[in-house]
């Protein structure tokens, strides 16, 4: 189907979803109708926060976010210091031809490259309550038009637009911010399921799956899986 087609289709349909899980399978699917092989729809966090409260909704590969946020690449990345002050979508070949860059922020990108991910877009998302976070499209390139680009940051105001709805305030998510990725994982692993059995069940590596239940821990505050499960109970997060 034609990218414009699914992109438009994205808008006209997007309300109807009822869960983050579901936004988040409509973006994999858009994104690679345009060519891209990851996503990811955060916020943009305060100096010093860590990055990965601050993610929304993430179709990055976990090698690449666990990189990310082990090396708090979110302090040198270009692409989000630029989305910091830009009000129109912009490609990532904008940022990487500048040679002011630093050695950090060259580090970020080459790095990237490294997972496949040679180019994209960047939509920041704004709204009445003013800035309110980044969808970011990367692949192997980004071969879009105008028109293209103007669909594309149709999508990201109605994708974060939508989640707000779902979450009842705001573009947070719940409380320890875990994605529903991780969240599946942990309540599997809560009725006692292995890491083999949850990639199993959700058509994940088992690598990933561990690695899911690995970050929702840490989210957690917590020293191993069975903790993490107890913590997920005693938040609520878990019923």
């Amino acid at each position: 189907m034609n990218p414009l087609t699914v992109a438009l289709e994205f808008v006209d349909t997007i309300n109807s979803e009822e869960t983050a899980d579901g936004i988040a399978r409509r973006l994999s699917d858009l994104s690679l109708s345009f060519g891209f092989s990851n996503f990811c729809l955060a916020t943009i966090p305060e100096s010093g926060q860590p990055f990965d409260g601050c993610i929304l909704l993430s179709g990055w590969k976990p090698e690449w976010q666990q990189r990310y946020l082990d090396r708090d690449y979110v302090r040198h990345d270009p692409i989000v210091a630029k989305a910091r002050n830009a009000t129109r979508p912009f490609l990532y070949s904008s940022v990487s031809s500048d040679r002011s860059l630093s050695a950090n922020a060259l580090q970020v990108l080459n790095d990237a490259k490294d997972f496949g991910m040679h180019d994209g877009v960047c939509v920041p998302i704004h709204g009445q309550q003013g800035f309110q976070g980044i969808l970011m499209f990367a692949g192997a390139e980004a071969r879009l038009n105008e028109r293209e680009i103007s669909v594309l940051h149709l999508v990201g105001i109605y994708a974060c637009s939508r989640l707000r709805e779902l979450s009842g305030s705001g573009v947070s998510r719940p409380r320890h911010r875990l994605t529903p990725r991780e969240l599946e994982c942990l309540k599997w692993s809560a009725a006692g399921k292995t890491s083999w059995e949850i990639s199993q069940i959700l058509t994940i590596s088992q690598h990933t799956a561990d690695w899911y239940l690995a970050s929702a821990a840490r989210k957690l505050h917590a020293a191993n899986r069975t903790h993490a499960v107890a913590e997920g109970f005693r938040l609520g997060l878990i019923r």
